[in-house]
């Protein structure tokens, strides 16, 4: 099903893709930064809480905080696993710190073995050598200019949106109190100091509210001391009703608040769940091609865009390619339901029953091979980090591929 186009053509060098570039905050650009300082600037280029809930992101080996905020970076290495290899030029070239894409912990750990050759195994070593290791994985995948951007430049594309828009990080509900016209400042202090009345990006708008005029009426029985009127008469009190938002997390703490300062034995509040908006960035990029190209004129492209040896067609060589999805590593987790309109995905890697569900979708798939797929963002990440910490020698790691020829 799947055809590999070949090439016997002398290899060129592939050109590097622009990037975006973000400057580290630092009174002293030109000092050796500390490890804080580093992971304080891939934190902010590259949000963690963009990764998948499943993946294992950030530093995962190092040391306590204190000694992260005096200890200096001098030299950075930057691969996309770590082997034996890796780890050798690590302690050869005395690395301070190990970007690796791929988390070398990832699963859960049943025994460490001293000297292993496992990536959990070679991390130990690596600490007890004191170098240190982050993994940006998925996060980076999400992040502007980070691996799906990088590769679609890389392949002469420009990509327009995210294929899959990401939910925003934690649920929002919208409190909705109604509370007497002279209770309602001590009211609203009370929520807002709870946590509620939060929004916008990073939540820059505090003490956020909707207030309506009306009227309420009620009718308390004999038992009932109520706090306006009487009882055992219907009363008609003036009113007003108090909307705001708040995070999920808070909604004890808020209740708890409005309970405490609400002048009455049974306060009115209703909690609606709000349908969060989908946000950019997202899951992979979409893009546009020339409409002359056919599926199997991008395949070539993207062969010589990235200097491969081959590359996987699923699909018809002539078919008529207008629109591509961009998604480094796999996609055989994408919701074929839940993207973009696209007739074309291109990827690093696909099992055989995902290949047959592309096709029954009638999406055409080019398969470039996983490291190929990744391999381009960590150039950018030498230059990014180089411009960031000029004072920090910024390295790419040397590699062999695991398949390294086409028979």
């Amino acid at each position: 099903m799947a055809q590999r186009i070949k090439s016997s053509k002398t290899r060129k060098k592939v050109p590097r893709p622009p990037t975006r570039l973000v400057s580290a905050k630092s009174d002293a650009p030109n000092r050796i930064g500390t490890l804080q300082i580093i992971l304080d600037y891939l934190n902010a280029v590259i949000p963690l809480h963009f990764a998948e809930p499943w993946d294992k992101v950030g530093l995962l080996a190092g040391p306590r905080s204190d000694i992260c905020n005096r200890q200096k970076i001098r030299r950075i290495l930057i691969a996309l696993d770590l082997t034996p290899a890796v780890r050798d030029q690590c302690v050869a070239r005395k690395v301070d710190l190990l970007i690796c894409y791929h988390p070398p912990i990832f699963k859960a750990l049943d025994r460490l073995c001293v000297l292993g050759d496992t990536p959990a195994d070679l991390a130990v070593e690596l600490a007890q050598n004191k170098i240190w290791i982050y993994s940006p994985h998925t996060a980076l995948d999400v992040a502007d200019g980070g691996t799906n951007d990088v590769l679609s430049q890389a392949l002469g594309l420009s990509p327009r949106a995210s294929l899959i828009l990401r939910q925003p990080a934690e649920k929002h509900l919208k409190l909705v109190a109604f509370v007497p016209e002279n209770h309602v400042e001590e009211m609203a202090s009370a929520v807002f100091d709870a946590g509620a009345g939060k929004i916008g990006k990073l939540s820059r708008y505090t003490q956020c509210s909707f207030r309506t005029p009306g009227t309420g009426t009620f009718f308390g029985d004999t038992s009932t001391s109520p706090a306006v009127g009487t009882s055992g008469r219907l009363e008609f009190v003036r009113e007003i009703r108090f909307e705001t938002i708040l995070p999920e997390s808070c909604v004890p703490e808020v209740i708890a608040a409005l309970r405490r300062v609400h002048p009455y034995e049974e306060p009115a509040f209703d909690l609606l769940v709000m349908e969060a908006e989908k946000t950019e960035p997202g899951m992979g990029r979409i893009a546009d091609v020339n409409g002359e190209e056919t599926l199997e004129t991008l395949a070539r492209r993207c062969k010589k865009m990235l200097d491969l040896k081959s590359v996987q067609v699923v699909g018809s060589a002539g078919r008529r390619i207008k629109t591509v999805g961009i998604m480094a590593g796999s996609c055989g987790t994408v919701p074929l339901q839940g993207v973009m309109k696209m007739d074309c995905m291109i990827t690093g890697e696909l099992k055989h029953h995902d290949q047959l569900a592309f096709q029954a979708a009638g999406i055409a798939v080019i398969i470039l091979g996983h490291a190929e797929s990744e391999n381009p963002v960590l150039a950018s990440l030498v230059t990014r980090l180089t411009a960031a910490f000029p004072a920090s020698r910024t390295e790419l790691a040397n590699t062999t591929p695991v398949a390294d020829h086409v028979l």
